[in-house]
C-alpha cells in the first residue's frame, strides 16, 4: 500500500513539472509602494513564454493579506483576475485566462497591502530610525530567470542604511545589489538578482527615518518671533529713521 502512494506522488510531481516546464518564466519585476499609514500598493510585472498554450499561470506571491489583484494581460485588462490559493504551503498567484496563450506576454498584477508596515513592530529605534525587511521568494520548483523588488517610502520618509540583503553585499564585490533612486519624488531602493532557483529570495533589511521638519516647529518658531520684533521694533525704527551721514570731500573740510 505505501509503495502505491509512493508510485502515485510521483507521477504528481512528474505531472507538476511537465506543467511548469511548459513555461518560462523570464522575468519578475515587483513594488511595493508604502503609504504612511502603514498600507501598501502592491505591483507585479511578470515577463513570460508560454512553450505550449496554456490557459493558467501560477506565480510565487509573498503576501496573502491583499485585496483582490487586478490583472492586466500585455498592457490591457482581462476579465479574469488572480486567486491566491497554496502551493503545498506556500501563497501562489494561480492566474486562469480566458484563451489558451501560446508564446512571449507580459502579465501585470495590481492590487493593495491594507496592513503592510507595523510601525510599532518597526521602530523608533536609535537616531528615531525605523527598521523593516521586505523579501520575496520562489516558491516554486522552477528557475525564475532574473527577480527584482523595488522598495518605495512614504513621502519625506529616507533611507537611513541597510542591515542586510539577498544576495548578499561582500567585500569582494564591486558594487551592492541594491541602489537608490528616486521615484514620484520618494525614496526607493532597487534589488535583483538572476536564476533565482526553488526556494531562493530576494530580499533587503533596512533602516529609514523621517527627514520632514514638523510643522509644529515651524509655527513655533515664527511665534516666537512675533514678540522678539515687539519688544525690539523701536531698534528697528531707529535703524530706518536715522539720517544718511554725508561726509564731505577735503576741500569743503579745510
Amino acid at each position: 500500500m505505501m509503495r502505491l502512494i509512493e508510485i502515485f506522488s510521483l507521477i504528481a510531481v512528474i505531472g507538476c513539472c511537465s506543467t511548469i516546464a511548459a513555461q518560462d518564466i523570464n522575468r519578475i519585476d515587483q513594488s511595493i509602494s508604502i503609504n504612511e499609514d502603514g498600507s501598501a500598493e502592491f505591483k507585479m510585472d511578470i515577463q513570460v513564454i508560454f512553450a505550449d498554450s496554456s490557459q493558467s499561470l501560477n506565480i510565487p506571491s509573498e503576501y496573502v493579506e491583499m485585496s483582490q489583484p487586478v490583472v492586466l494581460l500585455d498592457g490591457g485588462e482581462i476579465g479574469t483576475t488572480a486567486t491566491l490559493t497554496y502551493d503545498r504551503t506556500s501563497p501562489v498567484f494561480e492566474i486562469q485566462f480566458e484563451q489558451a496563450l501560446l508564446g512571449a506576454h507580459v502579465i501585470t498584477l495590481n492590487s493593495e497591502i491594507t496592513e503592510y508596515l507595523n510601525w510599532e513592530e518597526a521602530g523608533p529605534a536609535e537616531f528615531k530610525t525605523f527598521n523593516w525587511e521586505v523579501v520575496y521568494t520562489n516558491s516554486i520548483p522552477m528557475t525564475i530567470e532574473a527577480c527584482a523588488l523595488t522598495v518605495i517610502l512614504p513621502d519625506g520618509w529616507n533611507y537611513h542604511r541597510v542591515n542586510g540583503s539577498e544576495p548578499e553585499f561582500k567585500n569582494k564585490d564591486p558594487k551592492p545589489p541594491y541602489t537608490f533612486t528616486q521615484i514620484g519624488g520618494r525614496a526607493s531602493v532597487s534589488i535583483s538578482r538572476s536564476q533565482m532557483k526553488y526556494m531562493e529570495r530576494v530580499a533587503i533589511e533596512f533602516a529609514f527615518k523621517n527627514e520632514q521638519k514638523p510643522h509644529l516647529l515651524i509655527w513655533v518658531g515664527l511665534l516666537l518671533s512675533i514678540p522678539y520684533l515687539y519688544y525690539f521694533r523701536h531698534l528697528v525704527l531707529r535703524k530706518d529713521a536715522e539720517p544718511t551721514i554725508k561726509i564731505n570731500n577735503d576741500k569743503e573740510s579745510k
